[in-house]
């Protein structure tokens, strides 16, 4: 096997400033070194190797095509897109050369734009060859929170609505053909299928950590000696490019409302500093800030107290899993993948959220007993991250397109922040209530039901009290409820037919008669490109106020793919619409309950409908039961209640992953 990396940074052997200390070569070079010390070949494709005489041909050509195409483009800023194009794709170019040269056997690719010009240029030879050149096996890391395209715009390159759709049908198409991609996050790897419309994620797709890195270490005395950083004072160092996703001004305002005596403030990175001073200046804490740049970042992490991060975005956060192994106090914010690389080893703050950056950094500077325990935190999180060798041993199963070493699939850390716990429990409500939800009038709703009967045991009561109120309640059925036929085979009835006219008979009896019955097979149900596309049309044709789904906490496998389904659809429509989880084989945590007393009866008799199903389970007084708990919310308000758990825009995904892992967790249990 030889391996051939290609990245466009500059060769980690060459001094290039900030692509050799931040950059990707940082977090390559262990895995490259384990390779090689396997006794695995492996070559090192970057920038470096590109020569004066192709850069200035790209600069030429790059000038003629922003000359020519530039008038069109007038939404796009041409310039810096077009030369990060033609710059990725001359690596590409060069890779098939050597890959063709040097016979490597495998061509990782660090850019799906890089990948398309190896990709490119490799048929072309392929074809000029007659079809008996060398060929390698191909494939790319994908190193930003989701999507490249994304990432590009959000570096801050301004990009049209069809050029990002261009560039995005490229990206997936190149991915799609690879024999591998990878992300440093699952997270990530997540993100990247949401981007890119591509769900399920494809086998060949993988996360594959950066691994845990090996910093040079002082005693505090010694890195401060060197630095000359007084004994007395609390240091609090933050590290990156001064660019404007790491939101450094906004650190700097922060500090500007610490409360201690003796805290300095040093940003480590490059970049502009002459803004940062200046903000400094005028907050009056100009004193009180520094900055460095180095090569040796140990020596700092060392010498400092507490390390902090305002990014607005992250695919890993290689310096944030820097402080946890070194073992500093890490104030981080929660964004792309540091949660899932920081765990429970540093405490994580919403971006943008000044006052929660102030106190979190507050009660560091003013509790050392504080410090020490997030310390600790630290570096037990740290000490369970994989080393370069488990990150090999992954790429290396991926190269050959073997399955995965049970050791890379998935690494277990244990530790939970229980003093930060505390601290957020102790300032909880002592009895928080779900409120009681205002039922809208002259609305339109839209209900999806995995099976006949859910729901009419899951909402049954507020459909009802919506019919009342005015509102079109549509219901889609999804499976066909019985096309296995009749559980005990005790009886030869149409089963699905039966079904559909219980389902009928107790809608109608709750007021409703708009329903639709797709059809799927009854308990295999699963994300099909075709269903999706029928739910989509349904989305778009019934423009609903309200959608109540199913729990994903569910007992019921079908119930979890149909909300899992769905949700990504109301996600692509702007999330334009309040989702309710609603509960039948589960309860769900709640935010909101529906007092359904009036109509209590109502859904009784429709429960009454379902005749087939109550003869292998009394849901009738299940339900019932059920009912009258939720009712103690009601205050005396009510005897019977429906609950429902509402998921928002802004935080869905991160509740779905939680009720997912909880639904994970009894699984085990339950085999």
């Amino acid at each position: 096997m030889k391996i051939l990396m290609v990245t466009r940074e500059n060769h980690p052997d060459v001094n290039y400033g900030s692509d050799k200390r931040y950059g990707l070569n940082k977090s390559l070079a262990p895995v490259v070194n384990e390779l090689i010390q396997r006794g695995i070949e492996v070559g090192y494709l970057s920038q470096t190797d590109a020569g004066e005489k192709g850069i200035t041909f790209l600069r030429s050509l790059h000038g003629w095509l922003v000359k020519i195409f530039g008038r069109f483009f007038t939404k796009t800023e041409l310039s810096p897109l077009l030369w990060g194009i033609l710059e990725r794709l001359n690596m590409g170019r060069l890779a098939v050369k050597v890959m063709a040269r040097e016979q490597y056997t495998h061509v990782h690719c660090h850019d799906f734009i890089i990948a398309a010009g190896y990709r490119a240029y490799a048929r072309v030879q392929w074809f000029a060859c007659l079809r008996q050149c060398h060929t390698a096996r191909w494939g790319l890391t994908e190193h930003g929170f989701g999507c490249y395209t994304q990432a590009f715009h959000e570096d801050g390159v301004r990009l049209s609505t069809k050029v990002m759709r261009w560039l995005r049908r490229w990206e997936t198409k190149i991915l799609l053909k690879a024999h591998w991609v990878t992300t440093p996050t699952r997270n990530g790897l997540a993100q990247l299928g949401r981007d890119l419309s591509i769900y399920p994620i494809p086998s060949t797709w993988h996360a594959v950590y950066h691994p845990r890195p090996i910093l040079n270490t002082y005693t505090k005395s010694e890195a401060r000696q060197q630095l000359e950083w007084a004994a007395q004072d609390i240091y609090i160092i933050a590290v990156g490019r001064f660019a404007e996703l790491k939101q450094f001004p906004a650190l700097i305002r922060a500090a500007a409302h610490l409360q201690h005596p003796h805290w300095k403030l040093v940003l480590i990175g490059e970049g502009d500093r002459i803004p940062l001073q200046n903000l400094a200046i005028d907050l009056g804490i100009a004193e009180r800030l520094a900055f460095s740049v180095t090569d040796d970042i140990g020596l700092y992490y060392s010498a400092a107290d507490i390390y902090v991060s305002t990014s607005l975005t992250e695919s890993f956060g290689m310096a944030n899993l820097e402080a946890l192994v070194m073992g500093l106090p890490s104030v981080c914010t929660a964004v792309g993948g540091v949660p899932e690389v920081l765990g429970s080893g540093a405490r994580l703050i919403p971006a943008q959220d000044n006052s929660a950056l102030v106190q979190a950094l507050q009660t560091l500077l003013d509790d050392a007993n504080i410090r020490y325990y997030w310390a600790q935190q630290a570096r037990q999180w740290a000490d369970n991250w994989p080393d370069s060798s488990t990150i090999a041993d992954a790429l290396l199963a991926i190269y050959q397109d073997n399955p995965l070493p049970d050791s890379t699939q998935q690494f277990a850390f244990p530790n939970i922040p229980l003093f930060e716990w505390h601290q957020q429990v102790n300032q909880w409500q002592k009895c928080p209530l779900p409120g009681v939800l205002d039922l809208p009038k002259q609305a339109k709703i839209l209900v999806i039901a995995p099976h006949s009967d859910d729901e009419t045991l899951g909402c049954g009561g507020t459909l009802a009290l919506l019919q009342q109120n005015g509102c079109h309640v549509k219901v889609v059925v999804v499976t066909d409820s019985g096309s296995k036929g009749e559980p005990l085979g005790e009886s030869d009835i149409d089963v699905v037919k039966t079904r559909q006219q219980e389902s009928i008979a107790a809608l109608n009896l709750l007021g409703v008669d708009d329903i639709l019955f797709l059809t799927e097979p009854d308990g295999y149900f699963q994300y099909t490109p075709l269903i999706a596309e029928q739910l989509t049309t349904i989305l778009a044709n019934f423009v609903a106020d309200w959608i109540f789904l199913p729990t994903a906490l569910d007992y019921h496998r079908d119930h979890i793919s149909v909300s899992l389904t769905l949700l990504p659809l109301w996600q692509q429509r702007g999330c334009k619409e309040r989702v309710f989880l609603y509960e039948t084989w589960a309860p769900v945590p709640t935010t909101w309950i529906v007092d359904i007393s009036t109509t209590f009866t109502l859904k009784q008799q429709a429960i009454q409908c379902y005749k087939l199903p109550l003869q292998y389970c009394d849901y009738k007084a299940i339900i019932t039961g059920l009912m009258q708990y939720r009712g103690l919310y009601l205050k005396q308000s009510g005897e019977y209640a429906e609950a429902f758990l509402e998921l928002e825009a802004n935080s869905w995904q991160s509740v779905l992953s939680h009720l997912l892992s909880l639904r994970n967790y009894q699984e085990k249990f339950l085999q």
